[in-house]
This record gives C-alpha cells, sequence and structure tokens, in this order.
C-alpha cells in the first residue's frame, strides 16, 4: 500500500493547498477551544463552549469590537492555553476583558493547530450582534463579513438592515469577493511571517531549495494516492485484499461492538470490512485526496452511520474519541519498509490504542535468499549490452550505488534457503528500530550460479489472545507441502484466530513483487556452499520514505564450512538504494 507517515512540519508554499484548507476544512471535526470533544459545525461548538466552559465566544467577539484577525488570536491563544497546561479542558467560566496584549500580537495570526477548521468557519458563522449562540446561524447568505464589528447600537440597527437588503437585492458576489479578499490578506500575512521566517529568528534550512529534494512536505507522497489506478492496483491483488477481509471476518467477535481506526484509508475498504465485521465504530484517517472517494463510497454502501472519515496526518490530528481498541491499516511497501507508513502507524498507537488493544497486521518478517535467473540478468542487467545493435555501456549502473529493483521472480529461480533478517512486531517496536543491521546465511540447496539475493516480507495476524509467535529457526525452515512459506502454519492457534500472508517467490505474486539485490559478479556454487552476510537498511538521509541498504557477503564453500573466518578476507560490501 501505502500512504502515509513520516511526520512533517512546517508552512506548505503551494498556494492551491491553501485553496483545498477553505474547500476540505469546511467539511473538518472542529475541536473544542477547550477540551477535546469534536464538532462537525462552530454553532454546536460555541453552544458546548458556552455550556461547558461558561465563555460566550461569540458575545465577547461582539461587545469587545473584536476585528476578524483579533478573533483569530483569541482562538490561537486559547488553544495555546491548553497545550501547556494538561488540566484546560476543565476550565470554566473563561473571561476576557478586552485588554490582553495577545489580542493584538501576531504572534497568535499563527495557527495554533495544523489545519484548524475552526479559524476558517469563524467567518462562516452569521454574527447576530446580541451575539448569542442560540440566534447564531451558519448560512453564508444572512451575513455580511467585517474587519470590525460595530460598537455603537445604531451601527448595528444599519448594519442589520444592510444585511436584509443584501440578501434580498443578491450582493452575494461583492460578499464573496470580500470574503476572499480579506481571508486571502491574512493567508499572505501568516506567510510573510511564519513560512519565510521573518522577524521570527527561524533560519531557512538550505536542503528546502535543493533540487533534489521531494516536493513540498510530503505532498508529493499523498498526491501519489489521489489517483484511482493505484487503489484498483492495491485492491485487485487479492493476497493482500483478501488477507485483511478473511481475518477480520474470521475474527468477528474481536470486532464485535469494537472501536476501530483505519490509518491510511484509502477507498475505505479495510473500514468497510471492519464495520461488517460487527465494528461499533470506524475512524478512517487518509491525508489523501482519495478520502472524498471514500466517503462517497462509505455513503453508497450505507455504511456512513459507523464510520467517520477524516482528512489529514495521523501525527496531527485529534480523533472524536480518546481511545480506540483496533488499529487497522494496509502500510506495507516494496520491501515492507519503503514509504515509511509503519511510522506513522506506530504514532497512532501510541497516541490512540487502547491498553491490551490489537493491532493488525501485528507482526512483519523480512527474509533474504539467493536466485540464479539467466532470463533476469539478461533482460535487465544485461540490456545495455545491445539494444538493436547498440552498445550502451553508459547506461549501466557502474557507481557504487545500485538501485535495487522490484520484480516478479518464479521460485525456480531460488536456489538457497532463506535467512530471516527483519522480526518486526507491531506492538512493542519503535521508529527508530525500523532502521535494522542483521547477520545472515544462506545455504546453496543445488549447484547455481548466484546472480542476486532476494529480499521479500511476510505479514501476520493475531488475535489479543495469540500465543508467543515461531522461534527463528522455525521460521527460516518453515514450508507448506505446496512450496508455500508462510507465518500461518507457525502459530500455535486456531485457524479461525489468524491470518497473514507471504510476498515471497513460493506464493502467489502481490503487486509488492520481491525486491533484488544483483551481485557485483556472479557467484559459482555448488550445493552446500554458503553465502555470509551482514544486511543494513536505513531510512535515505535525503528522503526518508525511501530506504538506503547496504549488503556485505562471502562465499564460503562446503569445506571451509568450519572455517568462514578464512572467506571473510573476499567479503564484498555493495550498496543499494530502494526508490
Amino acid at each position: 500500500m501505502s500512504v502515509v507517515s513520516y511526520t512533517e512540519s512546517g508552512w506548505d508554499t503551494q498556494e492551491e493547498r491553501w485553496d483545498d484548507w477553505e474547500d476540505e476544512e469546511m467539511n473538518m471535526p472542529m475541536k473544542c477551544l477547550f477540551c477535546t470533544h469534536m464538532f462537525q459545525s462552530p454553532i454546536l461548538l460555541f453552544r458546548h463552549v458556552k455550556q461547558s466552559h461558561g465563555f460566550d465566544f461569540l458575545k465577547t467577539r461582539t461587545e469587545l469590537g473584536l476585528d476578524f484577525y483579533q478573533s483569530m488570536r483569541v482562538v490561537n491563544y486559547i488553544r495555546t492555553l491548553g497545550m501547556s497546561d494538561p488540566n484546560f479542558g476543565n476550565v470554566s467560566g473563561f473571561v476576557l476583558d478586552g485588554s490582553e496584549a495577545f489580542i493584538n500580537d501576531d504572534a497568535y495570526l499563527k495557527p495554533a493547530i495544523a489545519e484548524d477548521s475552526l479559524l476558517y468557519a469563524l467567518d462562516e458563522l452569521d454574527l447576530d450582534d446580541t451575539a448569542s449562540v442560540g440566534s447564531c446561524s451558519a448560512d453564508s447568505s444572512a451575513r455580511t463579513p467585517k474587519a470590525k464589528d460595530p460598537e455603537s447600537p445604531r451601527e448595528r440597527e444599519l448594519l442589520a438592515c444592510i444585511r436584509k437588503l443584501e440578501q434580498q437585492v443578491g450582493l452575494r458576489e461583492r460578499e464573496n469577493k470580500f470574503i476572499a479578499d480579506q481571508f486571502d490578506e491574512y493567508r499572505q500575512m501568516v506567510k510573510r511571517q511564519f513560512y519565510d521566517g521573518i522577524d521570527t529568528g527561524a533560519k531557512q534550512d538550505d536542503s528546502s531549495v535543493d533540487g533534489n529534494q521531494p516536493e513540498e512536505g510530503s505532498d508529493y507522497y499523498f498526491n501519489s494516492y489521489a489517483g484511482n489506478d493505484i487503489h484498483m492496483q492495491m485492491l485487485q491483488d487479492k493476497v493482500r485484499t483478501e488477507g485483511y477481509r478473511d481475518f477480520m471476518y474470521g475474527n468477528k467477535d474481536l470486532f464485535q461492538g469494537k472501536v476501530v481506526l483505519d490509518v491510511g484509508c484509502g477507498t475505505g475498504i479495510l473500514s468497510m470490512f471492519a464495520a461488517r465485521a460487527g465494528a461499533a465504530r470506524v475512524i478512517a484517517v487518509d491525508n489523501s485526496d482519495i478520502i472524498h472517494k471514500a466517503r462517497a463510497n462509505v455513503i453508497e454502501n450505507g455504511l456512513d452511520g459507523v464510520i467517520t472519515l477524516i482528512k489529514g496526518r495521523i501525527e496531527e490530528l485529534e480523533l472524536p474519541v480518546p481511545q480506540v481498541d483496533i488499529i487497522i491499516s494496509e502500510w506495507m511497501g516494496y520491501f515492507l519498509l519503503f514509504e515509511a507508513m509503519l511510522d506513522s502507524v506506530l504514532v497512532a498507537r501510541d497516541r490512540f490504542l487502547a491498553p491490551g488493544g490489537l493491532l493488525a497486521p501485528s507482526a512483519s518478517y523480512i527474509y533474504v535468499t539467493a536466485i540464479s535467473d539467466t532470463e533476469y540478468m539478461s533482460d535487465r542487467a544485461n540490456y545495455w549490452n545491445s539494444v538493436y545493435g547498440f552498445k550502451m555501456s553508459a547506461m549501466k549502473e557502474t557507481g557504487p550505488i545500485k538501485e535495487a529493483d522490484v520484480d516478479v521472480i518464479p521460485s525456480s529461480a531460488v536456489v538457497a534457503t532463506r535467512a530471516l533478517v527483519a522480526e518486526i512486531d507491531h506492538g512493542t517496536t519503535t521508529p527508530a528500530a525500523l532502521d535494522f543491521s542483521s547477520p545472515f546465511v544462506v545455504q546453496a540447496t543445488q549447484d547455481a550460479t548466484i546472480h542476486a539475493l532476494l529480499g521479500y516480507f511476510d505479514v501476520a495476524f493475531s488475535c489479543v489472545q495469540a500465543t508467543p509467535g515461531p522461534s527463528r529457526e522455525d521460521l527460516e525452515s518453515a514450508v507448506y507441502a505446496d512450496g508455500t512459506v508462510t507465518p500461518k502454519a507457525l502459530w500455535k492457534q486456531p485457524e479461525s484466530s489468524m491470518g497473514g500472508f507471504t510476498t515471497g517467490p513460493h506464493g502467489t505474486p502481490t503487486h509488492w513483487k520481491q525486491t533484488v539485490f544483483v551481485l557485483r559478479e556472479p557467484i559459482v556454487a555448488a550445493a552446500g556452499d554458503e553465502l555470509h552476510g551482514h544486511f543494513t537498511c536505513k531510512k535515505s538521509t535525503t528522503n526518508p520514505r525511501e530506504l538506503d541498504l547496504e549488503i556485505t557477503y562471502f562465499h564460503v564453500p562446503a569445506a571451509m564450512k568450519d572455517q568462514p573466518e578464512l572467506a571473510r578476507q573476499n567479503a564484498i560490501c555493495q550498496k543499494y538504494q530502494l526508490r
């Protein structure tokens, strides 16, 4: 899959993202100024603020004559107080008298919460000048936005007349232009003061203007999941989609009445599986624009009463519930860790998963083996030797770093045992631990010329009561009678309580394929010979969603098995990148 997550921060420089904010935030839940309650409309939010926290925001705004910007500052100031005081949610009787310095402090024009939909909603309210929450309306056709509220009763009376006249003669065009101009001014002010670093002491990172850097923030990543094609490819991967479906449908007792969080929901398929499995509530999160189509899918299937969809980064969002019972996510990328979305799932786990909660999937495993594939080498590695009769040696990768290839390799090309190089418990691992380094040994199962190492992964689902997983030795050696390798065979649980799948060459091909690490020089091995080595995988320093890999290896003939250190002097170190 993929969708989300390495945590980024900063202001987006793309103008279209500001425009998207207007349309999307109007459909986003709004967080209370004081506590964690979420609301779909500003009317309900301000009614709650008045009744539960004793602060009549709208009345205060009118009585103090707060203009558009001052109102923004009040919201951001209150949110800032809540961030520094864990007990702030219990506040009642909050009062402003207009003398507070922050009301005119431009530092509070910067949103305290990223993508705070309430800020835009401020200007969408019809602020009746009696300023009571009960009498306000969200109907934008009955309001006249203003830079400053009227101060005298006469002015209020005149303004009310003007509103009615404007509504009658249809002066909506002028009204909308005023709103756009006013809010655009606010945007530009924020961008000048906070994005460009003016008067903030912020230093601009030179890397931000490097032409080799990815698109602003990780928009390039989320935008890649906005179209249909990538989702069709994933949905048509039966190993992937049916693996999740079968786990949820086969374990409905785990989902019955539970609150489920779907991280990176895409089209909403996993959320709908969870709803059909009996979940009482499903919260689906995605930072891609695919969320809008997912919402339509949910409504079309009559599940909008169960599934709530939220657009945004899971690292920054506040959910409408304090905890969830289950987190589901299809976060895997090529070689498991490409795209770094597991990092986001771990953030969701630490922020929202209730004690004893369930992660699905619960564990993953990365393996390497060796392959001999003359056809592959001819098609890929040696292609540039003769292109329609011409040599193109300059096109070959001759530098110190090679691109790892992603392809489907037939099981007949595998000529060695497999070695487990990473075992990840999703319930306990940390983002830092996802960078790993591991020794490995694979043994040739036949006489062969080894052209490359092959990497792939397996994932496992387990219920809360699952027994400890298989040993490393079992994982490396277990094979089904039909040649399929999967952790599912190794867990001592009833079939209905477990699930899992492999992306290896012995299983049904998946959209993840396998990852090929071509060796600098082929190794001629006899059956029983071994390949010893060390495998290192880390996030790229230039783009944390990509991978930098290093493999050190050496050939140990069967006759030297007892003295592998003698062969170590011929060790070769190769670097690869997965982009």
